[in-house]
């Protein structure tokens, strides 16, 4: 772990507890699996076969990515592309995807969870850990609210000095 920057993390794991520590996301993703330091300051390297997933958590926070529902209640706000994973334990979460393809790491998929806060910012899912990948839609940049509205044409009994 050479940069000074690390990132609060649970890795969690398919048959074993998870494991809280720290990763330089500049560098965790390794060839044979993620380099994190642990709690007790041991470096450890999951490979990707043992790794579910890696959620990214603010330092003092309490989370569980598998305890609280890993779906969007509704359409997501955010611009990505809405997937739902089936993990190999049957486990799914939701998650949205970069539009942009060159940010997928090619060891898995990096992407922001349902209810994203301090608590769970993002969550990184090994290609290894998923059975199936579902896509739910694409929600696209410029949607929505920063729109501006078109302007309708006045009505036939409309004043015009009503119009600006």
């Amino acid at each position: 772990m050479a940069s000074s920057t690390a990132k609060h993390v649970v890795a969690y794991r398919f048959e074993r507890q998870p494991v809280e520590g720290f990763v330089n996301p500049a560098t965790f993703l390794l060839p044979a699996g993620i380099e994190l330091l642990t709690r007790a300051g041991s470096v450890q390297t999951i490979p990707y076969p043992e790794l579910k997933a890696v959620c990214f958590i603010g330092e003092l926070s309490r989370f569980d990515l598998f305890e609280t529902p890993a779906f969007f209640e509704r359409r997501p706000r955010l611009p990505g592309l809405w997937t739902r994973f089936t993990l190999r334990d049957g486990d799914q979460i939701d998650g949205i995807l970069s539009h942009n393809l060159a940010e997928w790491p090619a060891s898995g998929y990096m992407f922001t969870p349902p209810r994203a806060s301090a608590l769970g910012q993002r969550v990184f899912v090994p290609r290894e850990a998923v059975s199936r990948t579902e896509f739910q839609g694409v929600i696209g940049i410029g949607a929505g609210a920063r729109e501006k509205p078109s302007r309708k044409p006045a009505g036939q009994g409309q004043l015009e000095m009503f119009d600006s």
